[in-house]
């Protein structure tokens, strides 16, 4: 089968939760692959989700979270949260993966499933997320019905998550996560770790009815999470959407009456740009 792209994008800047859409080829083997990843202005996709639907015409959304952090031994390496898939409730089973899920109707918008869904799965509710994301949509197999849909994931990075440290990380020589557990995990999920930009541009590709090795990522998935690393690197200017946890001028912020972090708090949306300075800005 032809592979088809269609991917739009802005420049995602300093710590990010990533939304991500990409057509993609679904082979009769039943893997999927996806397009590279292009970036997209975040404040396109802060509408309602039925709005999100006439801007994108596709069959299934999901939301994607990506956190960074740094482990207190070695602070010059940046990590990224993944979580372990437990296979046993769905697709794609025992694979590394970062936070996310379809949206809810109750979500105001594809930005806010991405918040709950990282709150839900590791108990991390951002407050922030950086302004500006990337998409890319591809062809699943629904685990249900066994139907092939065009499904378009939307990625997201926190940028105020200083408290969550990378205590847990990958050990090369034991093929397993070690340390300290930091992160509250969820029951859809097995185990969580920190790891390397290298760390997972070596991960195993998920192929279906093979072993899985202990680090095994799908393609896409993998795509995505470096493309984040990418982002976040040369990224020299921060624009970040406020989720509401701190007070801003009324003027500068959408307000919305949601449910959220298991309790009723008023949701305040805000684009801020200041200028960082990136570890690499002068290459």
């Amino acid at each position: 089968m032809m592979a088809i792209y269609k991917c739009h994008g802005t420049l995602a800047r300093s710590r990010i939760f990533f939304p991500i859409l990409s057509y993609v080829d679904y082979t009769k083997q039943r893997r999927s692959t996806l397009g590279l990843p292009k970036r997209v202005n975040a404040a396109i996709l802060n509408i309602p989700l039925d709005r999100l639907k006439e801007l994108y015409p596709i069959q299934r959304f999901t939301a994607m979270a990506v956190t960074f952090s740094y482990h207190p031994d070695s602070p010059s390496k940046l990590r990224v949260l993944l979580i372990l898939r437990n296979g046993k409730e769905s697709s794609w089973g025992n694979t590394w993966e970062t936070r996310g899920g379809t949206p809810d109707e109750e979500d105001p918008t594809i930005i806010h499933s991405a918040a709950r869904e990282s709150g839900e799965e590791t108990q991390i509710w951002p407050s922030r997320i950086a302004g500006n994301a990337f998409t890319c949509s591809f062809y699943h197999e629904d685990r249900k019905t066994g139907d092939i849909v065009l499904m378009r994931t939307l990625g997201f990075t926190t940028i105020d998550n200083e408290e969550t440290m990378a205590q847990r990380i990958w050990s090369s020589e034991m093929q397993q996560p070690v340390g300290q557990s930091s992160v509250k995990i969820s029951h859809e999920h097995l185990d969580h770790c920190w790891f390397t930009e290298d760390e997972v541009r070596s991960a195993a590709l998920y192929e279906q009815a093979t072993p899985r090795r202990p680090f095994t990522m799908l393609r896409a998935k993998r795509d995505m999470v470096l493309l984040a690393f990418e982002l976040f690197r040369k990224s020299q200017a921060k624009i970040s959407i406020d989720l509401g946890y701190s007070t801003c001028p009324r003027s500068h912020v959408f307000l919305f009456n949601q449910s959220f972090h298991h309790e009723c708090v008023s949701m305040r949306i805000r684009v801020s740009r200041y200028s960082t300075q990136s570890p690499d800005a002068g290459n």
